[in-house]
């Protein structure tokens, strides 16, 4: 298992969450967010105690630039 980095802010209803990878975003109440990650998925995280449910809302795009 190697290393790793990350870090969060929380900023009320908003938490920026900081990695090797970029920044993203989450917003919500504490049991219930819905997070965008640096590359574009968007999920829904929900749960309490022992039961939790993850759903992707949003796949992050491949696009790529054409010219």
């Amino acid at each position: 298992m190697g290393f790793y980095f990350r870090k969060s802010i929380n900023l009320g209803l908003f938490r920026i969450n900081i990695s090797k990878s970029g920044i993203g975003i989450s917003f919500g109440i504490k049991g219930c967010r819905v997070s965008v990650d640096p590359k574009g998925k968007t999920t829904l995280n929900a749960g309490k105690g022992g039961l939790h449910y993850t759903k992707t809302l949003k796949k992050a795009s491949n696009k790529k630039n054409k010219d």
